[in-house]
């Protein structure tokens, strides 16, 4: 795909709104390695659709895949909590499997965002939370990791 392609896709995408995703199962599919600087590993293929009106893509993370879960600084974890809770598994390894295979959503970081913000309402997470979260997301990728 072209660099001015994927540009344009990317613009596409970030206007979506609406979103569902359908994932399997994380409970038997994901292990855990506190050795590990990322910890969380998968053992079971993870097979991920994400629909909407105008986007619809299906993936599968694959067996091996490492993920260190929701990176949530101390200092908000009182808060926020552990930064390896349940509900927040999914949204986390989804959502890092996306930022190393961008082409799955042409690129687009607000779409990676707004995925790792439907998973964490899906799994149910407080929406005040999501959002907190969601907005944290947004500053790492566009600020310190300079992904605009």
């Amino acid at each position: 795909m072209t660099q001015k392609r994927l540009m344009d896709l990317s613009k596409n995408l970030e206007n979506i709104t609406e979103i569902k995703l359908t994932y399997s199962d994380f409970r038997e599919s994901v292990g855990y390695n506190y050795k590990e600087i990322k910890p969380f590993y998968v053992i079971e293929n993870i097979y991920v659709n994400i629909i909407s009106k105008k986007f619809n893509r299906h993936f599968v993370i694959k067996r091996g895949f490492k993920s260190d879960g929701c990176t949530i600084p101390r200092a908000f974890r009182r808060f926020l909590g552990c930064n390896h809770k349940g509900e927040y598994l999914p949204a986390s390894i989804i959502h890092d499997f996306l930022l190393a295979n961008k082409e799955i959503i042409g690129n687009s970081r607000i779409l990676s965002s707004r995925i790792f913000k439907q998973v964490l309402l899906q799994e149910g997470v407080n929406p005040v939370i999501a959002q907190i979260m969601f907005l944290s997301v947004e500053f790492w990728q566009k600020n310190i990791k300079g992904w605009i």
